[in-house]
């Protein structure tokens, strides 16, 4: 077992996730918990244990793996998918459970497994939730195409569950908080959209998977001591509260 403090990533293996599995190896253990092994090389200190979200027993033998390695701090969920824009009228019943399962049961099913190692460490939780969960829109402006009305009610109910848990789990020490990101480059958007969108972003490009990350390690450390049921907007100004 090592004697640095481990911390949890979901969907760590790419984009955002990825990311925030590079900048806690600096202090921490890092578990990649996806589906997918990553691309890139692992560095010193990061693991991979294939995880499906949506199933109870799995989020619970990730847990188990993660605390083999140590005592667990931090759980960063960012697994999630994304889906094309439909009009809500073109949205089957099975593409809106799916989205459903993997965006929203899916963080509760990570969080009520991690709830136990975090009350332990008094540790931190942080979800990514999204814009769209603001908005109702996933995209910066309504498109005849669609809103993906079922992503964004599952990103609004992950912004509310980490309100529940981050009210439940204060007595126990242990901080939930949601990073909502706005446009980001990475595999979830075209670049081929990326100078359209920039164009409408108040900082004038889209952010880096890094700042994210940047964000979701103030919220997992004790520079964040007295910071619990908040959600961080890192958007360049697209969404502001």
């Amino acid at each position: 077992m090592t004697t640095r403090p481990v911390a949890i990533v979901t969907g760590g293996s790419s984009n955002i996730g990825w990311a925030c599995v590079l900048r806690l190896a600096v202090d921490h253990e890092v578990l990649i918990a996806d589906v997918r092994e990553p691309a890139e090389p692992l560095p010193p200190g990061v693991r991979w244990h294939g995880t499906d979200i949506t199933d109870a027993a799995q989020c619970a033998a990730m847990v188990a793996q993660a605390q083999s390695l140590g005592s667990v701090s931090a759980v960063v969920h960012s697994a999630a998918i994304t889906v094309p824009a439909l009009p809500a009228t073109q949205i089957t019943p099975q593409e809106w459970r799916r989205v459903l399962d993997v965006n929203l049961t899916g963080a509760f099913l990570v969080a009520q497994s991690v709830i136990a190692p975090l009350r332990a460490t008094r540790g931190s939780l942080v979800l990514i939730a999204s814009r769209a969960g603001r908005t109702g829109c996933a995209a910066l402006v309504p498109t005849p195409q669609g809103l993906k009305p079922h992503y964004s009610a599952a990103k609004a109910g992950v912004l509310s569950l980490a309100r529940s848990l981050a009210l439940e789990l204060a007595a126990d020490g242990v901080r939930v908080n949601t990073v909502v990101p706005g446009s980001i480059e990475g595999a979830m958007i075209p670049r081929a959209r990326w100078p359209e969108l920039a164009a409408r972003i108040p900082l004038g490009r889209l952010g880096g998977p890094q700042e994210v990350a940047e964000a979701v390690a103030f919220l997992c450390s004790e520079r964040a001591s007295y910071i619990t049921g908040h959600a961080l907007d890192v958007n360049g100004g697209t969404w502001m509260n």
